[in-house]
């Protein structure tokens, strides 16, 4: 039996655009009340305006912060009182040559797709624990589980490797209590993460699948019965076209 959606709170972080605002539309649909996350409130009124046209009754809120800067993580975060489902999903890219990486890529890597996520989870965590049946999601990488042969993301890789050991902990720490966590770990998606980074990647390069695909497994894992937990999803293509 499907787990209903309904009513449960739900954060995404990293909502504002890509993975993230196509993932707040569905659970919208779903009748979830969501938490648009972004660091640009421009972004976020857009995103929410958007979002409203579509469903004007649904309960949105929303939350300013730059995950570089830890002191905001840790002020804004610590506002929201009530909350079912976290889904970490902010990330940054990175690729290259390690020598190439500056340091101030390098720390903003770090400080985006590991140290965040470290933070908002445990502030999250007395608040997710209120819940009758809380869940978190972490949108890692295939990029956290397996090093490309021939093309490197090494700065990248460790923060998502990073992210695996935490997710993988996490789940056994709370094994057999009500707050399930699972990892999703996609490979290349249509999004703006590359070109956000300055790669001269089109939108829709062969390896690439469509967001829609993982907000389907995303939404997949967050209904199952709350006996069944999809400790790790991988998403990668096996046609380019």
């Amino acid at each position: 039996m499907a787990l209903s959606l309904s009513g449960k709170t739900v954060l995404i972080t990293g909502s504002t655009d890509g993975l993230g605002k196509a993932l707040a539309t569905k659970l919208l649909e779903q009748h979830a009340h969501v938490i648009i996350h972004g660091r640009s409130q421009e972004k976020i009124d857009q995103t929410i305006n958007e979002l409203r046209e579509l469903y004007p009754t649904h309960v949105i809120h929303s939350l300013l912060c730059d995950l570089t800067d830890t002191d905001a993580v840790k002020r804004e975060f610590s506002t929201i009182k009530t909350l079912d489902i976290l889904v970490n999903n902010a990330g940054v890219w990175l690729d290259g040559a390690t020598t190439n990486a500056s340091l101030e890529k390098i720390e903003e890597l770090t400080r985006t797709n590991i140290l965040g996520p470290l933070l908002i989870t445990r502030i999250l965590l007395p608040v997710l624990l209120h819940s009758d049946f809380a869940q978190v999601i972490n949108t890692v990488s295939i990029a956290g589980v397996e090093i490309p042969s021939g093309y490197y993301h090494t700065i990248y890789s460790a923060t998502k490797f990073g992210m695996q050991g935490f997710t993988e902990g996490l789940a056994k720490e709370f094994y057999n209590k009500n707050l399930r966590v699972m990892g999703y770990y996609p490979g290349g998606m249509q999004t703006d993460l590359f070109k956000k980074a300055g790669d001269d990647y089109k939108t829709h390069e062969p390896w690439m699948f469509s967001t829609d695909e993982s907000v389907e497994a995303i939404l997949f894992m967050l209904t199952r019965n709350k006996k069944v937990a999809i400790k790790r999803m991988d998403l990668i293509n096996q046609l380019e076209e």
